[in-house]
């Protein structure tokens, strides 16, 4: 896959007609992959258009908007589907104000011939652009919402699912298991104390689940790992006023400080909870632990 970075209409040129997806795709969801799919079908050579950073960023002033998949993450995915060329386009002041008009124009001059896009997409300044303009300048393909479980497949409603720690619905609705990747930091290293290491991960721009403790596994240099995962405060020992991805890896013994490591997500164990001595909390890890090790026989390393 080749990915294109323009910026103020600053660009190679693209001499291969394409199709193209447009969107967010944050969380490259089952709705998502649809569009994809759908964009390899017309005899052009594939390509996803996308924004950077994220238009809520932008134009909702949120400083420390969280993502599914922040854009390093979301095009390893899309190179896995097969996608011939990801366009990430800057999201500025000049973006936001593009006339609908324009943006088609810009679209032509990227030699786009076919555009793929989920019913209710709007583009353009105020969002004046329909799928009924892009219709009457392109081969265009609608794709109508994508129904899974008896909901609509939304990045939003995956945002709510994790804020509810239900990770497992979240696979279902991703359509593979919900990863973090980050960097391996010190921490404070009372884990090791009581003996239950953990790594602790920075995970930067991504959208955490609920505070608890989750079953994992974790890759490291492209081997997997079972493992047991809090996110939370640390209510029992050093209390932090900023949320923290541990991770304790069964089986490693060995020093991965700065390493980079994925963390996938499987299925929550329980709430973060305050224990009254640390006895109580290494029983109560160590009752965690087993239920991973119980759990880890439904997980399948060769996927």
């Amino acid at each position: 896959m080749k990915t294109i970075h323009i910026k103020d209409n600053d660009h190679e040129l693209i001499t291969e007609p394409l199709c193209a997806a447009i969107g967010n795709f944050d969380g490259v969801h089952l709705g998502h992959q649809k569009l994809i799919e759908e964009c390899k079908r017309h005899g052009y050579k594939s390509a996803v258009l996308t924004f950077y950073p994220h238009p809520s960023v932008f134009l909702k002033k949120i400083p420390d908007y969280k993502l599914i998949t922040p854009i390093e993450h979301k095009a390893d995915i899309l190179a896995h589907m097969g996608i011939d060329y990801l366009i990430i386009i800057e999201f500025n002041d000049d973006i936001a104000k593009i006339s609908k008009e324009s943006f088609m124009l810009w679209m032509k001059r990227l030699n786009i011939k076919s555009c793929v896009c989920g019913y209710d997409f709007t583009f353009g300044s105020k969002a004046e652009g329909t799928i009924i303009d892009l219709a009457k300048e392109f081969e265009f393909y609608e794709v109508k919402k994508f129904i899974f479980d008896d909901v609509r497949v939304s990045s939003s409603y995956i945002r709510e699912l994790l804020s509810l720690g239900e990770v497992s619905k979240v696979n279902r609705m991703l359509g593979r298991t919900f990863s973090i990747r980050g960097k391996v930091n010190y921490g404070t290293q009372n884990g090791r104390l009581i003996g239950f290491p953990t790594a602790n991960v920075d995970y930067k721009n991504y959208f955490l689940p609920a505070n608890g403790v989750y079953f994992v596994t974790v890759q490291i240099d492209h081997v997997l790992y079972y493992g047991m995962c809090n996110i939370g405060n640390n209510p029992t020992f050093n209390y932090s006023y900023i949320r923290r991805l541990e991770v304790n890896i069964f089986g490693l013994d060995a020093d991965i400080y700065d390493s980079q490591i994925e963390v996938f997500f499987h299925e929550k164990i329980r709430d973060e909870a305050a224990f009254p001595s640390k006895e109580a909390l290494i029983s109560q890890l160590e009752a965690d632990r087993k239920k991973c090790y119980m759990l880890s026989v439904n997980i399948n390393f060769t996927k």
